[in-house]
């Protein structure tokens, strides 16, 4: 993949990682904050788990200009709670009908925001544009809270789960095209993030590649095969 094809997917990327980037210290309302600074991180969380009397937290780490660590840590309920009370107002919005349920899976994310309603296409929009937008939202007025970016997954009638399972299914098959014809194959109508997804996807495959050709918001990413491969 050349710069010049991949320039928009990193500049999203850059983006990303700049919203994630630590943020001044400041102890979310409401919320118990502890902390604890060193060079052993294990160590820190047993302190910090500790002083919080043994209730489960959810962890930052920080690493700062001296080579230590600081270690936050919040009560993961209190986290819900605050996420709860951060993300309905901006749900009520699109559907004053809708509900919201927060949960904590650390196998898979952070937090999970699950809506409730009977309008789940207006939250999905477009290839989830919409959903994206309120994650995104959401995401940044919680995370602005905190000394890093607070990982969560905004979801409505487990979209999430069935667009990844559609993506998965349509890069096997476009796969199996190319390896037939040895033709590049297009997939359009992606969103930024399952561009990135599907880069990543095909990083480390033996023969093909992707590309992304286009400008926004008609960018389209292609699957096709190595040039080493193909000039065999």
């Amino acid at each position: 993949m050349t710069d010049e094809v991949l320039k928009n997917d990193e500049e999203t990327a850059e983006v990303e990682e700049k919203v994630r980037e630590p943020r001044p210290i400041r102890q979310p309302p409401g919320l118990e904050m502890f902390s604890a600074n060193g060079t052993d991180v294990d160590q820190l969380k047993q302190q910090l788990f500790k002083d919080g009397t043994g209730r489960e937290l959810y962890y930052q780490e920080v690493e700062e200009e001296n080579g230590t660590i600081t270690v936050y840590g919040y009560p993961r309920t209190g986290v819900m709670d605050l996420i709860y009370s951060m993300a309905y107002p901006v749900i009520k919005l699109v559907d004053d009908r809708a509900a919201i349920k927060v949960k904590s899976n650390r196998a898979v994310t952070e937090f999970f925001i699950i809506i409730q309603t009977r309008r789940s296409g207006t939250f999905i929009g477009q290839h989830g544009q919409t959903l994206d937008a309120l994650e995104m939202l959401i995401n940044h007025t919680v995370s602005r809270l905190f000394p890093r970016w607070v990982t969560l997954c905004v979801d409505v009638d487990k979209y999430r789960q069935k667009r990844q399972a559609y993506l998965e299914g349509l890069i096997k098959r476009v796969v199996r095209e190319v390896e037939r014809d040895h033709r590049e194959r297009p997939i359009q109508g992606l969103l930024p993030k399952e561009r990135k997804f599907i880069h990543n996807y095909f990083s480390n495959h033996p023969y093909l590649t992707t590309e992304s050709r286009g400008k926004k918001p008609k960018r389209t990413l292609y699957i096709l095969p190595r040039e080493d491969i193909r000039e065999i």
